[in-house]
Parts: C-alpha cells; structure tokens; sequence
C-alpha cells in the first residue's frame, strides 16, 4: 500500500465511525391514556361551549430535548432523554382530553375545526421540564395559562402549576399527570358566566 493513502485508510477511525455507536435517546409522549371524567363532574346543559383555539409553549420549553432545572438556577438540555415530537404537538391531544372531560363545558370543538363555539380558549405552557433543584428528587414539572376568549375579548384567565415525581424512570406518565393536574387547575379557576 503506497503511503499517501493510509491517512484515507485511517480517517474512519479517526473520525469515531469504527467505534461503539453513540446512545439514541429515549422519546417520551404526554398522553392522556386514563380519562379525567373519573375525577370531574359532568357539565350542566346551561354551560357554555369552548373551541381550543391554540397551545403554545414557551421558550426555552419549545423543543424536543428534555429541559432541567438545576439548583444553581440555570437550565440544562437533557442528551439522553426527548420529546417524541415538539411539546406544543403533543399536548394538543391531552389538553382537548382535559378540557372536554373537565365538566367545566358543555361542549369542546377541536382545534382547526369548522364549528364555532360560545368561547375559544388559548393555553400558553410556560414551562415543561425535569424539576432537579431539590436534592434526591426529580419531578416532571408544569405551569400553564389559560386565556378565555368570547367576542374577540378576554373573558378570563387563569394559572396552573403541578409536579409530578418520576418514578421507575417513567417521564411519560409523569409529565402527562402533571400537565393533567395543572391544566385542572386552571379549568376550574376560569369564569365561564
């Protein structure tokens, strides 16, 4: 072999492509597999009917890796743990799940549905992450707003926050009830009449 091309012959290996591929991270879902109807009262005829209208999920929460929250105040990207997909697409599906089986609404329309309802409602999550500050625990964390919309005016507002422990390294279901208990949260605080 001439020896002008034993660096061709060798830059696989010096580039890392001979060695042990690199872990893929795991992807977790928010999803709603138990109904909340269990823990919500049934609606009254009289009350009104609610489009979700949008989800939004701020900055620096938006995207597919798991953020954590350090005890020194900073946030960290997790390598090894993901989203399935981008937060905001994944919680579509369990926030029409929470508020249609609320019982705070008569009716709940889809988003990008045709039918018009009594009110809209915006959600802004203004943070998913893995909650590390305390010492020897970590829990799925959220807080939400939710902005109701009747006429083209603000109706009402609220606020939602919960933690969820992780436990057996199950993000999925952590994330899911957290989301769940804080999206209830700010259901029942929201005026409807």
């Amino acid at each position: 072999m001439k020896l002008h091309l034993l660096p061709i012959v060798l830059l696989p290996a010096i580039a890392g492509c001979l060695g042990a591929a690199p872990k893929a991270p795991r992807n977790w879902v928010v999803d709603l597999s138990a109904p909340v109807s269990a823990a919500a009262s049934e609606a009254s005829a009289e009350a009104p009917s609610v489009k979700l209208l949008q989800l939004e999920v701020l900055a620096p929460y938006g995207g597919t890796r798991l953020a954590v929250l350090r005890g020194d105040g900073s946030v960290a990207f997790d390598a090894f743990n993901s989203f399935a997909a981008q937060p905001s697409a994944l919680l579509k599906g369990a926030a029409f799940d929470v508020v249609e089986s609320s019982g705070v609404f008569s009716r709940t329309v889809r988003p990008g549905s045709s039918a018009s309802a009594d009110f809209s409602l915006e959600i802004t999550v203004t943070r998913i992450a893995l909650d590390c500050r305390e010492k020897g625990r970590l829990d799925a964390s959220v807080a939400l707003a939710m902005t109701l919309v009747g006429g083209r005016k603000v109706f009402s507002t609220s606020r939602g926050e919960a933690s969820v422990q992780v436990e057996g390294g199950d993000y999925s279901y952590a994330f899911s009830k957290s989301f769940e208990r804080a999206a209830l949260e700010a259901l029942r605080a929201l005026k409807t009449r």
